[in-house]
């Protein structure tokens, strides 16, 4: 409710700014479609990708970009997709941006170049005059790109998400989204997704529960050879997250818990204010060796707190036992150490003091569980490697702001870019 409000008055204020009378004709369209259904102007208002859309374009807008006008356009693209999905007739201009016009929720159309379009929509048939081509929004139209989606269910908890391999907006995170998706991938993504879901369900139900609710879509990034495998959450894309391809449904559903963390948090701070805006204090994060500032720290925790309680869950699989009670080790200690720095912090306002304690007091359920004393053991070497590595960062570039804290490493490469 707070991110479609969010979004309803972003909308507002590009629609008064838009030129030639597209956003007029735009809205006047959205409102007939919400009047005919409200649900689907609803949706359409919480996709991530209409998120960052409007986010993107109104900063571009106070910043005074004079890239701005292709952006305003494609409040065209997103009426008629409105329209489309209410029945109505409507005749919209939008823009192409990298070749291809994105309907939100339905796919995009390759039209061959950037430039202006337009966008009939009679009797229930759709097409987008472009500059090289005209598209039909229709399955045997070979320039027409339907938006894929990864649907699973396990016992009566299911999850539909959008795997957004298309739209322009979708490139927010520090490594470049993929292409389009060939048939032997797309199959690849939706067998690993139904499998990370039923250990998701089977093992963390809540967590599962809560993604139902409101996960809307991933969206793959490309992995260079000799990466590191990532993942992110960007904080205008609400309900999205973005990662390169998991190497197993175990890596998939710590991943999906993990970035999930991070939304649901963004979303959280949308709202309330748990940190000073001037905020100057660095710290040392648990699962990097670069300094942190109280926010990052704290979303950081937040992070490893939902990987250390998905590590405990996993536990009760046979087959991932082993591992799963090595890596709770060592994340309950990451967050152990990540609370006690933001515990001593000067920069929590009273709310976020209020939101830490809420956080130890799950680390502390956490940190009571029995583990074997070999994995206890790693967790405090894994600690010391990193608390090692990050004096030397600090003595190298001899920053003296930085706050101490005994904090732990990360240990799995994907999590490193994240948090």
């Amino acid at each position: 409710m707070a991110q479609n409000s969010k979004r309803l008055l972003l909308l507002r204020h590009l629609v008064e700014a838009a030129r030639l009378g597209e956003g007029r004709s735009a809205e006047d369209v959205l409102v007939r479609a919400d009047r005919n259904d409200r649900r689907v102007v609803a949706e359409l208002i919480s996709d991530p990708l209409v998120g960052a859309w409007t986010a993107q374009t109104v900063r571009r807008l106070v910043g005074r970009q004079a890239s701005v006008d292709s952006d305003l356009r494609q409040l065209g693209a997103l009426a008629a997709a409105s329209a489309i999905r209410t029945g109505q007739d409507a005749r919209l201009q939008a823009w192409a941006i990298g070749g291809g016009v994105t309907l939100p929720t339905l796919g995009t159309a390759l039209v061959g170049a950037d430039g202006p379009v337009v966008i009939d929509v009679s009797d229930g048939v759709a097409s987008i005059a472009g500059p090289a081509r005209t598209v039909r929004v229709a399955a045997d139209d070979r320039h027409w790109m339907p938006l894929r989606r990864l649907s699973a269910q396990h016992d009566d908890l299911a999850v539909t998400v959008n795997l957004e391999d298309c739209s322009p907006y979708r490139n927010s995170y520090h490594a470049p989204p993929v292409g389009r998706l060939g048939p032997d991938e797309l199959q690849w993504w939706r067998q690993l997704f139904a499998d990370a879901w039923s250990l998701l369900v089977r093992l963390l139900r809540r967590r599962a529960a809560e993604m139902s609710a409101g996960l809307r879509t991933l969206i793959p990034l490309a992995l260079a050879d000799g990466d590191m495998a990532r993942s992110g959450t960007a904080r205008d894309m609400f309900g999205a997250l973005a990662l390169t391809r998991p190497t197993s449904a175990p890596d998939l559903a710590i991943t999906l818990v993990h970035e999930f963390q991070h939304s649901k948090l963004s979303g959280l701070l949308e709202l309330v204010r748990l940190t000073r805006p001037d905020s100057a204090e660095l710290h040392f994060a648990p699962w990097r060796v670069d300094p942190r500032p109280t926010a990052g720290l704290l979303q950081g925790v937040y992070a490893f707190l939902g990987i250390a309680d998905a590590w405990h869950g996993l536990r009760a699989a046979p087959e991932l036992a082993l591992q799963a009670t090595r890596e709770f080790a060592i994340a309950r200690r990451q967050v152990d150490a990540g609370l006690a720095a933001l515990e001593g912090s000067r920069e929590l306002t009273t709310e976020g003091r209020e939101f830490v304690a809420g956080l130890r007091g799950a680390a502390e359920r956490l940190l009571a569980e029995p583990v074997p004393d070999e994995d206890e053991d790693a967790s405090r070497r894994a600690l010391e490697i990193c608390r090692r590595a990050w004096e030397e960062r600090s003595r190298v570039s001899g920053n003296p702001t930085v706050a101490q804290a005994v904090s732990s490493p990360e240990t799995a490469s994907r999590r490193t870019a994240a948090a």
